[in-house]
């Protein structure tokens, strides 16, 4: 298929309001074994600043890197997703 006619039959990406982080970020604190910091982890996301509270609090229990790992997979989920809809071949 030519490129012109990929570019016209394909959506676009999803915009970052179509990316539910929020969802990503309490799905990522359900994941967390120890009750205690789950707990917290769930209170911090509530609220205006909830983002901020909840990266402040991921480096403060030094789980930083595992919300990092965790996110770009979702990520990487929804990229193969997307191509997946659009017919497009994913190559890992």
């Amino acid at each position: 298929m030519k490129l012109w006619k990929i570019f016209r039959t394909i959506k676009e990406l999803p915009s970052k309001y179509e990316i539910d982080e929020y969802k990503m970020v309490k799905d990522f604190c359900l994941t967390i074994k120890d009750v205690k910091i789950q707990n917290i982890l769930m209170i911090t996301i509530e609220g205006k600043g909830a983002f901020r509270r909840f990266k402040d609090a991921v480096i403060e229990f030094n789980i930083e890197m595992d919300w990092y790992s965790f996110r770009d997979r979702r990520y990487k989920d929804l990229a193969i997703e997307w191509c997946q809809n659009n017919d497009i071949e994913y190559i890992d």
